[in-house]
């Protein structure tokens, strides 16, 4: 996701001291997903996949914090 129209040395969120869990708000997988199609000009919710089935239950949210 480098030099796709992130911030720049921008540390968003916390995590434990081992990294395990999550301090305060955090993200699913899904976002994360959402945020590289939407960089790539996609929309995860319209997105479908000839012969698979998209995920109906958890599209993600787009992480817009971490935008540029």
């Amino acid at each position: 996701m480098a030099g796709a129209g992130l911030n720049r040395g921008f540390v968003h969120g916390q995590t434990d001291e081992l990294g395990y869990h999550a301090l305060g708000d955090g993200h699913y997988v899904t976002d994360v997903h959402a945020t590289v199609l939407h960089l790539l000009g996609l929309n995860s919710r319209t997105l479908e996949i000839p012969g698979r089935k998209r995920l109906d239950i958890d599209h993600g949210q787009v992480i817009s914090d971490i935008l540029a």
